[in-house]
């Protein structure tokens, strides 16, 4: 039987980051209980008005910062999943936290309640750089916090890192992956800073008070990434993702395979396999939703045949795992694979190609977009 998985958004955050685009609000931890409530009468009324027939083997908390929650209140949405979907097939339960936000004792709660793997958001080891992400935590706060999951025996630890920040050096980088890399985490997701339109970020850049750096210097710093990690023992799975062997994150490969997945929570998106959905992004209106009996679903899109193709290209190209080609050839028309196969002729030096499979080569990560934008034009 088909696997997927479930996605819950948490929406408060201590601090809110200047680069930051995913709904979160801060100063607003006196809602948390009442989130949760909420929270668990939407998994309990989609349980009632949706039948899945796959199942559910990953849970992903995300935010936000989840590492907010209580273990009581962590406790009881996990009840209500159970209840709602029989939990029994998880295999990886991960919730995101913020490095100095999340004690042992903490940890080891979540730990008993079912949770195996800790999505940390470390962004930097540069304390001034942490203080331009207007990160709150420091340095020594993520070296304490991963040791601390070590400590309690947890064996899934995933780091995040962002290259590509303003005065960010390549040394600086350097110096930075390589402190990672001595922790020994089973994951490691290395981002781009990205300047997303609803960001302070953005309209710092938009006036020239902060300047993004050269383009040179963040594919220099991509390729550090790429050559440093590979050679310790982490493979590239995906674009920004490397994992020691069987470590990949399950959750976000069902996202990448096109695989279902429920979503809960203001502005958590899901997809049944026919459509795509996504909840209401406020939090406010989402409560009162939810008060009404109704679900918070702000929209969905049933997906074209022309979707389909153009998400099949985009994620397949993301992952190592690339594209199956005999799938193209027997979902669509002679004249789309035939544009395809042009296509990928033309990118030949940048793209690895056995006429069963194609998949980017370590050139072709350079320009994952342009390609992906080219051979989603494929389509008639």
């Amino acid at each position: 039987m088909k696997s997927g998985g479930v996605y819950i958004h948490v929406p408060f955050c201590t601090e809110k980051c200047m680069y930051c685009d995913f709904y979160s609000l801060s100063n607003r931890e006196d809602s948390i209980d009442l989130f949760v409530k909420s929270l668990c009468k939407e998994i309990k009324l989609t349980s009632k008005k949706t039948n899945i027939n796959w199942i559910i083997d990953s849970i992903f908390i995300g935010g936000g910062t989840p590492s907010l929650l209580s273990a009581s209140q962590l406790e009881k949405i996990v009840k209500h999943l159970n209840q709602a979907y029989q939990l029994s097939n998880i295999k990886e339960f991960t919730i995101e936290a913020n490095p100095g936000e999340f004690n042992e004792n903490k940890m080891r709660d979540f730990k008993s309640i079912g949770v195996n793997r800790i999505s940390f958001g470390f962004q930097s080891l540069n304390d001034r750089l942490l203080k331009f992400l207007t990160r709150w935590h420091s340095s020594g706060d993520c070296i304490k916090a991963y040791n601390s999951a070590r400590k309690i025996n947890f064996k899934n630890i995933s780091i995040d890192m962002i290259f590509g920040i303003p005065n960010q050096s390549l040394k600086d980088w350097k110096k930075d992956l390589n402190s990672v890399v001595e922790l020994d985490p089973e994951h490691i997701s290395a981002y781009s800073l990205t300047v997303e339109k609803r960001t302070p970020l953005y309209k710092s850049v938009q006036s020239k008070s902060i300047l993004m750096p050269h383009e040179e210097v963040d594919i220099q710093m991509y390729g550090h990434t790429m050559n440093r990690l590979n050679k310790d023992g982490y493979t590239q799975y995906e674009i920004s993702n490397y994992s020691k062997k069987s470590k990949e994150c399950k959750h976000n490969l069902h996202y990448w395979r096109r695989e279902p997945y429920l979503a809960f929570g203001p502005s958590a998106h899901g997809y049944n396999e026919k459509q795509r959905y996504w909840n209401i992004r406020d939090l406010n209106k989402y409560i009162k939703i939810l008060k009404s009996n109704k679900l918070p679903i702000d929209e969905t899109e049933t997906l074209s045949k022309e979707n389909v193709f153009n998400e099949i290209i985009l994620n397949g190209l993301r992952v190592k795992d690339g594209i199956n080609l005999s799938k193209i050839k027997s979902q669509f028309d002679k004249d789309t694979f035939n544009n395809l196969s042009k296509k990928i002729d033309d990118w030949s030096n940048y793209l690895e190609d056995d006429k069963l499979r194609i998949k980017l080569n370590r050139k072709g990560y350079f320009i994952a977009d342009e390609i992906t934008l080219d051979l989603m034009n494929s389509y008639t």
